[in-house]
């Protein structure tokens, strides 16, 4: 049996857009950014991690995102999809929602926008936002 991992940021992407992005607003916190360039991958790590959020991008393939947001249905998977498409791809916000998808922003978002979306989904807290003890 395969040991589980902590909970990562996995980044499903054609090239590193977001990832790279990712690493930079993160770089901080004990946050694994894990990029992957097959839906295959994504969903190995998945066991792997539960809990963990998905960014998808539809630059991949929006018919690909769908099958790899149904899959992780089909296999019960406890993790957070978050799908990022454009205004070509407004119509399928729906269908990935009915899939699973947490969330839906638009690709010309800013890093940092995509950045709290994901701190929000894991409960990470920014740097500044640090706890207090009393």
């Amino acid at each position: 049996m395969t040991p589980l991992l902590a909970p990562a940021l996995i980044v499903y992407e054609k090239s590193p857009r977001w990832e790279s992005e990712l690493k930079r607003r993160f770089g901080v916190h004990d946050i694994l950014i894990r990029p992957c360039r097959s839906a295959a991958d994504v969903l190995a790590l998945c066991r792997q991690a539960p809990g963990s959020v998905i960014v998808a991008d539809f630059d991949v393939g929006p018919a690909d995102v769908l099958r790899l947001l149904e899959s992780l249905v089909r296999r019960r998977a406890r993790v957070y999809p978050v799908v990022i498409g454009s205004a070509e791809t407004a119509e399928l916000e729906w269908p990935a929602r009915d899939l699973g998808a947490v969330a839906f922003l638009p690709n010309r978002l800013p890093g940092e926008r995509l950045a709290q979306v994901c701190r929000r989904i894991l409960g990470t807290p920014r740097r500044s936002e640090g706890m207090t003890v009393s």
